[in-house]
């Protein structure tokens, strides 16, 4: 009995109430809906491949998401490719391992939601703006936002875009 208490006595006030969990992230309906198709250029010398709409490439999502107090609507996730997003003809890195795509997200009535990827990080250092609408999370409707968590992305348009490598 006294082990107990001793134990008790020590532990009083040391026990700090756990954080409160992230809201999962809802993610928009995917829709393939056919538009027109996107090109990502930044030297005009290349080629750019083609890649189907609704391409899926697997990724994870990176560093933690904080919630600003004074403006939700600015707070950024992060989501990293683990496989290369490869060209129609499946030889061609366009996006390596490790690139880094970056979106917005609102907290509106308590949920995160999630808006567009505006940029993406490839991992030699450059970054790039996207044009809305060009991949998205999904499927499901919701995504966990701790460091670590597997999301798929989708290519949500048609897409032309140069290879990834020294120019």
């Amino acid at each position: 009995m006294r082990t107990l208490l001793l134990t008790l006595v020590l532990h009083a006030g040391g026990f700090a109430e756990p954080p409160a969990p992230t809201p999962p992230l809802v993610i928009p309906e995917f829709s393939t809906a056919s538009k027109e198709p996107v090109e990502l250029r930044w030297n005009m010398a290349e080629s750019a491949f083609p890649v189907n709409a609704g391409l899926q490439i697997g990724a994870q999502v990176r560093g933690v998401l904080a919630l600003p107090a004074t403006d939700p609507g600015r707070t950024l996730i992060q989501v990293e490719l683990a496989f290369p997003l490869l060209a129609r003809n499946s030889r061609t890195i366009l996006l390596p391992a490790g690139t880094r795509l970056v979106g917005r997200v609102h907290l509106l009535r308590g949920e995160l939601r999630f808006v567009a990827f505006e940029s993406f990080l490839p991992p030699d250092g450059r970054s790039f703006g996207l044009p809305e609408g060009v991949f998205s999370l999904g499927p499901g409707r919701l995504l966990a936002t701790q460091d670590g968590t597997y999301a798929l992305l989708t290519v949500a348009r048609p897409l032309r875009m140069e290879p990834f490598g020294p120019r």
